[in-house]
């Protein structure tokens, strides 16, 4: 049963235009979570606003101004089950602009997918929230990458992104040896749920697989409850429900708490 499993956050990072935003979509309509009507109307949407091909991003790209500049600005949370977790998708926006945004998101993943372009490869903001993540101590990360279609599928590309990215882990203190390099496209739906008939050479798990491969996070439950409050939304007939990441401790239907103001200086 769902209430069984245990529970895992994800954060999709990585430079502006990756395709994070397109490849959660993907998971979740190849998933079911999104039907066939509702990808239909985003579609429709996507050419009205003259973004083509952005349908899959518009699954998590809910703001109209998102929508329009075809970059995500904002925090998106989706939830999804697998064989073995419920989880919590956060998709964070890959613009220098919004990393501020992108930290927020960090802190609350178990787990991270940082997603690289394969015909642009390494890209500043890559560098940049690889660094970020170390430095928010997710430590349990995998590499997706993602366009793969617009490289021809090709093996050559995919091993001279892995071997950039390679350095990069070295830098931060990372083994490349023990990282999941998955080699995927989005927009195609390869390698995201279906093994890629295109990529016969890539022998790894999928980006969907890949979730249940991660660890189960360290759950201190014998220390207080402690939840730092993320963000607070006005939701009509609920009233107001703030949201966070339950740290320490669990949180309980009916349990008393203790709401503190946060600091200020």
């Amino acid at each position: 049963m769902a209430k069984d499993k245990p529970s895992m956050n994800i954060v999709f990072v990585g430079h502006v235009d990756a395709g994070k935003s397109t490849c959660v979509g993907r998971m979740m309509f190849d998933g079911g979570a999104v039907t066939e009507q509702e990808m239909k109307k985003l579609r429709e949407e996507a050419v009205k606003n003259g973004k083509a091909g952005f349908e899959f991003a518009y699954v998590m790209d809910n703001i109209k101004e998102e929508r329009e500049r075809g970059v995500t600005i904002d925090l998106a949370y989706k939830k999804l089950m697998t064989d073995k977790y419920q989880i919590t998708i956060i998709d964070a926006p890959g613009h220098r602009d919004f990393v501020k945004n992108m930290i927020t998101g960090a802190s609350q993943a178990d787990a991270a997918f940082l997603v690289i372009a394969a015909p642009s490869g390494v890209q500043p903001q890559t560098t940049e929230h690889l660094w970020l993540l170390r430095t928010m101590g997710v430590k349990n990360l995998s590499i997706a990458i993602n366009k793969m279609d617009a490289a021809d599928y090709k093996e050559e590309k995919f091993n001279q992104v892995k071997e950039d990215v390679s350095k990069l882990l070295q830098q931060v203190g990372i083994k490349p040896e023990a990282t999941t390099f998955i080699a995927c496209s989005g927009l195609q739906g390869e390698n995201i749920i279906r093994k890629s008939d295109k990529m016969l050479w890539y022998k790894g798990p999928t980006l969907r697989e890949q979730i249940d491969l991660f660890p189960i996070p360290d759950s201190p439950t014998n220390l207080p409850m402690r939840m730092p409050v993320q963000d607070v939304y006005e939701i009509t007939g609920i009233g107001t429900v703030p949201v966070g990441k339950v740290e320490t401790g669990i949180m309980k239907i009916g349990q008393k708490i203790k709401v503190l103001p946060g600091r200020t200086g």
